[in-house]
């Protein structure tokens, strides 16, 4: 009552309107509800860089937040971070990271095997899954390979996507109201183009042409009983017609002022209906905070209304018509920022430095009114000569408080918070006219009764499953369920459950591991029947789309990206010599020993494999058969086709009996492709792949390769003791990810691996970036050999739920 009795008195403050307490009490208590049973959680990843080669590391920071504040979210420990193949629409690898009040960091080591192409990383909690896809974190890019060009991007250039958006979201007719649109080619960038609107005779009624990233707006009056016709030009060649929006007979029309002034938003309320008994509300939200509300009688027929933009929290403010049934009529977002925002300044203590030379980086965070700030920042500095910037891509500011809020993709979002651009405010409202608010919907607030949520919020990592009979039924008894867990560093936990009677299903939550951990459950019905079936569930991912052309597909100049990759091909060769010759810069030793015989799998006849993949925890995540595992991974292996139909070519063998298929084996007997796809990823030991001489010992069976499966159950010396009996299930778990440190050399050490050159394009990472009470923090790390622009990037958030974005440069040469 408190915040209704605070809402009624800043309206009355500022209108004649008399306000219907019941109404205004019934949308802010049923959004009250949703809000407490719906919290919403957004994340974000901060990358090292913006694109990347097969073979290099993806360095990167987590942050999560509450929706309403954008203070960091405590509640959530687990976040889901997985790497996807957009265009293959395949998981490529996922990490849990463990986040510690809000944030946490973590890497992907890309293998050196993937295909060139866009890939993203996906963020989510188990909270958000509650909510649509469009809630999840996603961040598109792309990764290169060495000595591969890459596959042109096929599409039509007469093909585009034209809107239009009437404001408050349909025209009527007699009604002047603004019209905008938006054309984007098939890339999702904008695209200029002019058209032309007629009506039935043939009549040029107006031109428009596009003013910002594809968007434009115009005045348009629809007459009675009129007819309109539109067509488009682009490219200096094509023509389309486009469908003009429908036009009501009858209905309400709403106009947002949001640059009418500096204080105030102007708010305009127009209808054509006969009928002059009833009223309308209009009602202002921000963050799931209604703060503004008001209601006029139908017997008006325009309604103008003053609203002070301090009334609502920074970024997205949603304006909302309801009739006298509540339900909503039209609807228009715009963008505030009334928060001051955070001054955060990053010096260094020279202007230009010399390669490997100490740079030391003063941060020093204050807010509008000059007093210290405490947050969490995450830095990343590049070389600019081989990681071009890419033009006002997402950053934490843009993503929290603007993309996160609206639908569909928003191109160079961080352009709407640049300070120094004249036009920012204009181009800003044009972006608000084309998009459409996504983070709920009234018709789905207004409900009576909400739906239970599917996924609950975590606290540590959650492991199910059920437990039937033999014969698949349910125990009409408690079933106690015991769970033993073994870690990486020896340390064991223990836990208890029952299962529940009517399904059968148990859980154990809140577990706390880094890494992988050995798992037995036993499942005991009553006091002594272990006659049990337990079933483990899989961790579920939410779907993933395939898409054929990325989003705004970055073209960099070919030079720049020459020399990247050159680079980048010269420091993977070394760090992979380095790593196969196991190099240290010792006195040489020498050591005397007989050669021991190699030991020989008996399940095969042949001695040695072209490539081999031991199957882990962590390659298998995601797979779904043997043929995932392979996909990308082996150089001269091909896997194209569908998950349940696979084709594969090993390339660098003839076909003696006509089929480009290779020979299966598991555990050396031959097999067909079905029972390969039937094997269950959890059960193979390692893979084999044969090919040329290595495979000319199976005959012209092996003409085109050979693959070998091997299982864990069919090794010899397979632990009986870790398979599945009755009442017992034995699994490997996957735990937190464990943190890696971003490997930064300190040259005033004398160190022999100094020696060798230093290229890197990632000079610096640092995740975990703390300013102390006074605001403040330093970071030192060293330049590499590179003569260069080196471009600084710090994104962070306050305590208090301010993010912030910036970017500068320093030089370096001899």
């Amino acid at each position: 009552m408190k915040k209704l009795n605070y809402l009624l008195l800043s309206i009355a403050l500022f209108f004649s309107f008399t306000i219907d307490d019941d109404f205004l009490k019934k949308i802010i208590t049923q959004l009250d509800k949703y809000n407490n049973e719906f919290p919403q959680e957004k994340a974000y990843i901060h990358t090292d860089k913006s694109y990347y080669t097969a073979g290099e590391t993806i360095w990167l920071k987590a942050y999560l937040v509450e929706a309403m504040t954008n203070f960091p979210d405590t509640v959530s420990v687990p976040l889901y971070v997985e790497l996807i193949d957009n265009q293959a629409g395949k998981l490529v690898d996922k990490k849990i990271i463990k986040l510690e009040g809000g944030f946490g960091e973590a890497d992907f080591q890309l293998a050196d095997t993937l295909k060139a192409g866009f890939y993203s990383l996906r963020a989510y909690t188990n909270w958000m899954q509650n909510f649509t896809e469009d809630f999840l974190f996603s961040k598109e890019f792309k990764i290169y390979q060495v000595g591969q060009n890459d596959a042109p991007i096929k599409g039509n250039a007469q093909e585009i996507d034209f809107q239009f958006f009437p404001e408050g979201g349909y025209l009527v007719e007699g009604i002047s109201s603004r019209l905008a649109f938006k054309a984007i080619d098939i890339t999702g960038k904008g695209l200029d183009l002019t058209g032309i609107i007629t009506n039935e005779k043939g009549d040029t009624l107006m031109q428009f042409e596009t003013e910002h990233l594809g968007m434009g707006v115009f005045n348009f009056k629809p007459e009675p009983n009129e007819k309109y016709f539109c067509k488009v030009k682009y490219r200096n060649i094509y023509e389309k017609d486009i469908d003009f929006p429908e036009i009501k007979k009858e209905g309400v029309v709403l106009g947002v002022q949001n640059l009418w002034g500096k204080d105030q938003i102007r708010i305009s309320v127009t209808h054509n209906f006969k009928s002059q008994e009833g009223n309308f509300y209009v009602v202002g939200q921000s963050r799931g905070n209604i703060t503004y509300g008001a209601k006029a009688p139908l017997a008006k027929k325009s309604v103008f209304m003053n609203v002070p933009k301090s009334n609502f929290k920074n970024g997205v403010v949603q304006f909302t018509i309801f009739d006298e049934k509540g339900i909503p009529k039209c609807e228009r977002v715009i963008f505030l920022e009334n928060n001051k925002p955070l001054n955060i300044s990053v010096l260094t203590n020279k202007k230009i430095y010399k390669p490997r030379e100490k740079v030391s980086l003063e941060i020093e965070a204050k807010d509008h009114e000059g007093k210290p700030v405490e947050g969490n920042f995450s830095l990343s500095v590049l070389d600019g000569k081989q990681i071009l910037e890419s033009i006002n891509e997402e950053n934490i500011q843009s993503y929290l408080l603007l993309s996160s809020d609206l639908k569909g993709k928003i191109e160079q979002p961080a352009y709407y918070f640049d300070k120094e651009n004249p036009k920012l405010n204009a181009h800003l409202d044009l972006l608000m006219l084309t998009q459409g608010w996504r983070r709920f919907k009234w018709e789905e607030v207004m409900k009576p009764e909400l739906p239970a949520p599917n996924f609950f919020l975590e606290r540590g990592i959650t492991l199910s499953g059920e437990v039937h009979r033999q014969n698949g039924k349910v125990f009409e008894k408690p079933v106690n369920i015991t769970l033993m867990m073994t870690m990486k560093d020896s340390t064991r936990n223990f836990g208890m459950a029952e299962c529940d009677i009517k399904t059968g299903a148990f859980t154990f939550i809140d577990l706390n591991f880094i890494d992988s951990a050995k798992v037995v459950i036993q499942a005991v019905a009553g006091k002594e029947n272990r006659n049990t079936n337990i079933t483990i569930n899989k961790p579920f991912s939410p779907k993933i789309r395939i898409t054929k052309i990325p989003f705004a597909a970055v073209e960099f100049d070919a030079k720049a990206l020459e020399d990247y990759l050159k680079r980048t091909k010269e420091i993977l060769e070394l760090e992979k010599k380095l790593r196969l010759d196991k190099i240290q810069l010792l006195q040489e030793v020498v050591v005397k020993a007989k050669r021991k015989p190699e030991e020989r799998d008996n399940r095969v006849i042949h001695s040695g494999a072209d490539a081999t993949i031991e199957v882990n925890n962590t390659n298998s995540m995601g797979a779904f058969s043997i043929f995932d595992l392979i996909r990308s991974r082996v150089p001269g292996v091909q896997v194209t086709g569908s998950m349940t139909n696979p084709n594969v070519i090993i390339r660098g063998v003839s076909t003696i009996m006509g089929s480009s298929e290779p020979l299966y084996l598991l555990d050396g007997m031959p097999v067909d492709k079905q029972m390969m796809l039937s094997l269950s990823v959890q059960d193979v030991e390692k893979i084999e792949i044969l090919k040329g001489a290595s495979a000319s010992i199976y005959g012209s069976r092996g003409g085109a390769g050979v693959i070998s499966v091997l299982t864990k159950r069919g090794n010899p010396n397979y632990e009986w003791t870790d398979n599945d009996i009755e009442g017992i299930k034995v699994l490997d778990m996957a735990g937190y990810y464990p943190k890696r440190e971003f490997y930064s050399p300190k040259y005033d050490e004398n160190k022999p691996e100094h020696v060798r050159p230093d290229f890197r394009s990632t000079v610096f990472w640092k995740p975990a970036i703390k300013t102390d009470a006074n605001g403040k923090a330093k970071i030192e790390f060293f330049n590499t050999d590179a003569e260069t622009n080196m471009r600084v990037s710090l994104e962070g958030l306050s305590y208090s739920g301010l993010p912030f974005a910036t970017k500068m440069t320093y030089e370096v040469r001899k």
